[in-house]
């Protein structure tokens, strides 16, 4: 009775994981892109509400900036002061094109220069696009 494997075993085990692992690999890169686009349009979407409902809090206009390093919302009222920023999506390695870098929100919710603003945000061969109305609401595109 002998104990453990023998040298040509462990090398047939071996070659066989490393030939799974060839075949899967494209896959998990892809799917990796697909949910970091995700998470980006997520985070973008959430960024777009939170501003949306400062301005309406605060009954004053906001305008929100699109970038890829920065997503910013800044109060328009009587004097011009910055709300909140963060990261944009390019620290998940996305890239974002915008028709429009800039919307503003009004006090009431709607947007001033929304209508059809489109953001696409994209890593690899994965999309997620976004798009505004002129009434301030934002659809995600799946």
């Amino acid at each position: 009775m002998r104990r453990g494997i023998t040298l040509p075993e462990l090398i047939v085990g071996l070659s066989m994981m490393g030939a799974l692992s060839l075949l899967l690999l494209p896959r998990v890169g892809t799917w990796l892109d697909r949910l970091a686009a995700e998470r980006a349009a997520a985070e973008t979407a959430t960024f777009y509400t939170r501003a949306r409902f400062a301005a309406i809090f605060s009954s004053e206009r906001v305008r929100v900036e699109f970038a890829t390093d920065t997503l910013r919302a800044v109060r328009e009222g009587r004097e011009t002061a910055p709300l909140f920023a963060q990261p944009g999506p390019a620290r998940h390695g996305v890239d974002l094109r915008a028709s429009r870098r800039t919307i503003r929100i009004g006090p009431t919710g709607l947007g001033w220069g929304a209508a059809n603003t489109r953001l696409v945000l994209t890593r690899g061969a994965a999309a997620e696009t976004l798009t505004t109305s002129r009434l301030g609401r934002l659809k995600r595109w799946k």
